[in-house]
């Protein structure tokens, strides 16, 4: 067992919270994980004091991947200040005010994830399943790697730079939308996962997306069937159609990544056999 593959059972974690967070609101019921730093953090803290993998050091780099997203937010409110003269119009307007809940939460949730590894390790618990070890830690790459290029790369400054119009946003924002995916399909074929279950891993991780998307469509379509919306249907017909492009991209990319591993990169010495516990 690796980091890697505490991060990938956190992220698989995370993508079954997401769903279900998702789910629920067609019922009218709010259900707010936190985001997905905090439920990934939590995860991979389980199971890295459940194993014993180098806590100390581990969890360090668990506590810098959480407050990774959080400094890509506050990076952008900087970006957009220093350069237009002006507060940008996203997410990052209230990027401070939050910095010590998001502080605070991460806190808490790495306690917390320490605190139910070490009774589980204590008492020896075992799970009757656990996800396959490669699948896993391609998960957990795409999910490092794409947490690392919303640092690197500043979309919503971008956008904002460019007009802050849908189709700049959704043209700046494609790294961001297949950088993990890419890395996580060619790192799943280096491993020696077959094309059929990198797909089903690519659209497991992006059912949430997906499951927004649908709803939003349908909610899209009922507007532009009702003669008010006429003025803006042209508007809500493009919306539509870049959601869905940026979509089909971010599974695509597993594919391509893949596709890029066979055909450029050397295989990984193949694994040993892997055991049910």
């Amino acid at each position: 067992m690796t980091l890697l593959y505490a991060i990938g059972v956190g992220t698989l974690a995370n993508v079954a919270v997401a769903l279900v967070g998702r789910l629920l609101r067609l019922v009218n019921v709010r259900f707010d994980p936190s985001g997905e730093s905090l439920v990934v953090g939590v995860a991979a803290a389980v199971i890295v004091a459940a194993l014993g993998l180098g806590a100390r050091h581990e969890l360090v780099r668990i506590a810098l991947l959480g407050l990774a997203a959080h400094a890509a937010v506050v990076l952008n409110r900087f970006l957009g200040v220093a350069f237009t003269g002006r507060t940008p119009i996203d997410g990052t307007v209230d990027a401070f005010l939050y910095t010590p809940l998001a502080l605070a939460l991460l806190v808490a949730g790495l306690v917390l994830g320490i605190a139910v590894g070490l009774i589980a390790r204590g008492f020896h618990l075992r799970v009757p399943w656990r996800p396959p070890e490669r699948l896993t830690r391609a998960a957990g790459f795409a999910f490092v790697v794409g947490t690392l290029a919303s640092v690197i790369w500043p979309a919503p400054f971008l956008a904002q730079m460019l007009g802050n119009t849908e189709l700049a946003t959704a043209l700046v924002s494609i790294p961001l939308f297949i950088a993990g995916p890419l890395a996580g399909g060619a790192y799943a074929a280096r491993a020696g996962l077959d094309y059929r279950t990198i797909a089903l891993l690519g659209t497991y991780m992006t059912l949430p997306i997906i499951v927004t998307l649908i709803i939003g469509t349908v909610g899209g379509v009922s507007a532009l069937l009702d003669p008010r919306f006429d003025s803006v249907a042209g508007q809500l017909r493009g919306t539509i159609v870049l959601s869905w492009f940026l979509v089909v991209m971010r599974i695509a990319g597993w594919a391509l990544g893949a596709a890029f591993a066979q055909g450029f990169l050397t295989p990984e010495p193949s694994p040993r056999p892997e055991h049910a516990p």
